[in-house]
This record gives C-alpha cells, sequence and structure tokens, in this order.
C-alpha cells in the first residue's frame, strides 16, 4: 500500500491562485510513489473561491477533500479544522498564494522519512513585503525564545509533520492556536529544509501590523510563562526598591529626625506591604493562567458548515 500525504491549505480570498495551485500539486506526485490527498478549507472567503473549490472537488473527486467554515475563524483555526480530516501518514501544510511551490513538498517529505517528526521549510529569500517581514521576524523571534531554538532557525507555515503530531496537535485544542508552535510542543525531532519562497502572483497578503500583533500576544499568553515571569521580576523589583528606600529613610530620620511624626514608619509600611500585593497578585496570575488554559482548551475552535470528502 502507498504511502499517502496529506497536503492541507487554508484558504482565503485565493480564487485565482487555486486551480493552478491544485494542478501542480497534482502534477508532482504524478510520477511519485505517494498518494496525494489535497484537503482545502475554505475560511468563508468573501470571492468566489468556494465556487472554485467545488469545480475542483468535481474534476478530482479522489484526491480532493474540501471544507467550508461556518464563520471566518482565522487561519490556524482553518488548519486545524484540515487536520481533523487528513487520513495520511504525513500531512503537509502549506499557504494557498502560490508563494509556496507545490514543487518543493517533495524535500519536506524527503526528511520526515529520514526520521524527523517536523520539518519546516526556510525560505532562501522571502518575497513578502517589508511589513509582514518585519511582523513575521518578530513572531518567530518570540517563538525561537520559547522553544529554545537556534536564532537561525526558521519558522513557516511550509512543513511537513508526522501524523502523530498531528493527532496530539488535534488534542490540544484551545481558543487561541498557534500551529507552529502546536507542532514544536509536540515533536521532539525538527529540522530546517531549505526551500524556494516565489513572488505573490495574485492579489494581497491579508497580515497586516495590527494582525501580526494579535498573533503575536496570542503565543505569548498562551504558550510561554513570559508574563508570568514579567510580573515575578516587577514584584522583585518592588521589593528591593522598597528594602533599599526603607533603609534610607530610617537611616535618615534616626541621624537627621523629621519633621512629621510618623512619617518615616508609614512610608516604610506602604513601600512593604505594596510589595506584598504585588507578589500575591502574582500568585493569582499563576493560577489564572492554569485556569484559562483549561477553560479556552474547552471552547469550540471552528464549525464545519459544508464539506465534501
Amino acid at each position: 500500500m502507498s504511502l499517502i500525504v496529506s497536503i492541507v491549505i487554508p484558504v482565503y480570498r485565493s480564487e485565482q491562485s487555486l486551480t493552478p495551485l491544485v494542478e501542480r500539486i497534482l502534477e508532482v506526485f504524478r510520477d511519485r510513489s505517494e498518494q496525494p490527498e489535497i484537503v482545502l478549507v475554505d475560511d468563508v472567503s468573501p470571492d468566489k473561491s468556494w465556487d472554485v473549490l467545488l469545480s475542483l472537488k468535481s474534476a478530482h473527486p479522489a484526491e480532493l477533500k474540501i471544507a467550508r467554515l461556518l464563520r471566518n475563524s482565522g487561519q490556524h483555526n482553518a488548519i486545524l479544522c484540515g487536520f481533523s480530516l487528513v487520513t495520511g501518514d504525513i500531512v503537509v501544510t502549506m499557504d494557498d498564494d502560490l508563494q509556496n511551490p507545490p514543487e518543493e513538498i517533495p524535500k519536506l517529505i524527503d526528511a520526515v522519512e529520514s526520521g524527523y517528526d517536523l520539518a519546516i521549510g526556510a525560505y532562501d529569500s522571502k518575497k513578502h513585503d517589508r511589513a509582514r517581514n518585519f511582523s513575521g521576524g518578530m513572531i518567530d523571534r518570540i517563538q525561537r525564545g520559547i522553544f529554545h531554538l537556534p536564532s537561525t532557525f526558521q519558522l513557516t507555515s511550509f512543513r511537513a509533520a508526522r501524523r502523530v503530531v498531528v493527532d496530539h496537535v488535534c488534542q490540544m485544542g484551545g481558543a487561541f492556536p498557534y500551529v507552529t508552535s502546536m507542532l514544536l510542543a509536540n515533536a521532539s525531532s525538527y529540522t530546517n529544509v531549505p526551500v524556494r519562497h516565489d513572488t505573490r502572483p495574485f492579489g494581497r497578503s491579508t497580515y497586516n501590523l495590527r494582525r501580526s500583533l494579535s498573533l503575536a500576544g496570542n503565543l505569548i499568553f498562551n504558550y510561554s510563562n513570559y508574563p508570568v515571569y514579567a510580573v515575578a521580576l516587577s514584584c522583585v523589583g518592588a521589593m528591593v526598591f522598597s528594602l533599599v528606600y526603607g533603609t534610607f529613610v530610617l537611616v535618615r530620620a534616626s541621624s537627621q529626625g523629621t519633621g512629621i511624626p510618623g512619617w518615616a514608619s508609614t512610608i516604610v509600611i506602604l513601600t512593604f506591604f505594596n510589595s506584598v500585593v504585588l507578589l500575591c497578585n502574582l500568585i493569582f496570575s499563576i493560577y489564572l493562567a492554569r485556569m484559562s488554559q483549561q477553560v479556552t482548551r474547552s471552547r469550540i475552535q471552528y464549525a464545519i458548515r459544508e464539506i465534501h470528502e
């Protein structure tokens, strides 16, 4: 029985690129032993992307699975929806805008077959606009810090993973998913694979600074302890300040006196107890963070409106 490779593609505003994308993917596998399974998830595109998907499904009924979400849920939720539909032994994710060349897919497959759990494409030269490169670089730096990756390690949406990794990602859930982090959290070995990155032939990217900041916030608050560390540093800083300032006030009051009775003791007490309050807030934050992880995993990430398998 031949190996099945599932290719998951989130679809949004890509009516012009879908047909050449699917045709190029099928052409790649025409001379290979693996069997392709292309899973396309329409994230409620406002253009005619769904109509194009229906046409492609009619032309290639055996190779394609298409689904349409009930409401716009974002790229990462669309990918997770695709993950829930795959049957392949290896799962590839790629964009719908033809910037990820289908001809590079075999490189990712070969890396997984060589023993890696996760293979992530490393672009020779990113063809995004300057704003997209800046915001993407910011998010990548955060992820590299969370997972202790080398500074040269690239994190892109063009990747391949073993099915067992994808199955565990689907079990994670969470209201604010970030697929790259979820894959890294479940993979014991990963590598970069040099791949080409092409210029976008149709339309413009929907990513902007606001969306990138939102993704960065989801990444920080859901996959790292950075906010807790920040609060901890604030508490430590406040306690050190209270001790230093309290000592200064006591020494000055004992040597020079003060014109306001009780002023020195009041300042010392206020600074000390403020630091204690901050420490209590830290403890509450830890509990709230743990509760938030449990609660958000119980929320619905996406809903499928229509599916053709």
